[in-house]
C-alpha cells in the first residue's frame, strides 16, 4: 500500500464515486477500485464527457456523510 497526497475536495469526489459505484454494484468499493476504474476509463477512451457530468451530479437523497460514514466502517472491516 502507498500513502497519496490528496486535495480534500479530490477526496470528496472519490468517497461519492466510490458511494455510486457501490450503490450501482452493490459491492464493496474502495479508493483504489475507484482509481483504478477512472485510470481504466481514461486508457480506454471511453470517457464521454457529458455521460462523465451526469455521473458526478449529487444523488438525489443521499447525504455525503451518512455514505462517507458507511464507507468508511466498511473499509475498516476488510482491513480486519
Amino acid at each position: 500500500m502507498t500513502t497519496i497526497a490528496i486535495k480534500e475536495s479530490t477526496r470528496r469526489e472519490l468517497i461519492r464515486i466510490a458511494g455510486e459505484i457501490q450503490r450501482r454494484t452493490r459491492e464493496r468499493v474502495d479508493f483504489d477500485t475507484v482509481i483504478r476504474f477512472l485510470i481504466e476509463a481514461y486508457e480506454k477512451d471511453k470517457i464521454n464527457l457529458n455521460a462523465w457530468q451526469r455521473f458526478l451530479e449529487p444523488i438525489p437523497g443521499a447525504d455525503f456523510e451518512s455514505l462517507y460514514l458507511e464507507l468508511m466502517a466498511e473499509r475498516r472491516s476488510d482491513e480486519r
